[in-house]
């Protein structure tokens, strides 16, 4: 399996876990009892710090003309995770990592043609693109938490967990 697999795995669950707390599942903190908040917030510290692992790898080990714009992308995700996690484990507000999502949502976009003839990679580009807007909507509060929950829990599914799934089984990813 290719290392990209790791990104997709370990990102996967963390948008899938950050899914979950948004539509309420397992999120309401008991009285007297830990916030799991931020058990959903160090997955997703966790994430963004494998993430960097790996854009470091893709830069080490992958011919530069691939290596670094994925490894540039990579940033992209790894820094939005890492971002959210501490902010999740910190219990701080989350409208700065809103601001983040935008940036996160439309600067990969640019990466469309690096994606040319991968039909999945670029619908991927395009589902990012709406859940991290949805992020940022959710921030400011223009869309309810469980929407951006079934959002985020479509975007792992589709966008993280899928192609982790094609690459074991030793698909492409088409």
């Amino acid at each position: 399996m290719p290392p990209i697999t790791v990104i997709f795995v370990v990102s996967g669950l963390a948008v899938w876990l950050n899914g979950l707390a948004f539509l309420g599942v397992g999120a309401k903190k008991a009285e007297g009892t830990p916030d799991p908040l931020v058990s959903v917030g160090w997955v997703t510290l966790v994430a963004g710090v494998v993430d960097f692992a790996e854009a470091v790898y893709l830069l080490a080990a992958v011919p530069p003309a691939t290596g670094i714009p994925l490894a540039g992308l990579v940033v992209f995700y790894a820094t939005f995770f890492t971002t959210l996690g501490l902010t999740l484990v910190k219990g701080l507000d989350l409208r700065p990592v809103g601001n983040l999502a935008v940036a996160v949502a439309l600067v990969p976009l640019f990466w469309w043609s690096f994606f040319d003839g991968t039909w999945m990679f670029q619908s991927i580009l395009a589902v990012w693109a709406v859940a991290f807007l949805s992020v940022a909507a959710t921030t400011y509060g223009r869309l309810p938490g469980r929407i951006l929950g079934g959002v985020l829990t479509v975007t792992a599914l589709y966008t993280f967990l899928t192609p982790a799934v094609l690459l074991a089984l030793g698909h492409a990813i088409p």
